[in-house]
């Protein structure tokens, strides 16, 4: 399914730190058809807040390093 039109581009290659949106992008939220970029950043969030995704705050601002999504990933990759 494409994604919304309210998702921006999505990268060709996604830095070592990005930006929620960039996160959600990154864990092909924009691709499912259920998320906006608001909701998926809850998404993230709820994720924060279970201690299931790390983040890291600096600059009064939430950024994900590629290692935790991809860790986050790994834990829910079924075996």
């Amino acid at each position: 399914m494409p994604a919304s039109s309210a998702w921006p581009t999505r990268p060709r290659a996604f830095p070592d730190l990005l930006t929620p949106t960039e996160a959600a992008q990154y864990l092909r939220l924009d691709e499912i058809g259920t998320h906006t970029p608001k909701t998926a950043i809850r998404t993230l969030n709820y994720w924060r807040g279970q201690k299931q995704l790390r983040a890291t705050k600096y600059a009064r601002h939430v950024w994900y390093r590629k290692s935790e999504l991809d860790q986050f990933l790994a834990v829910k990759t079924e075996s």
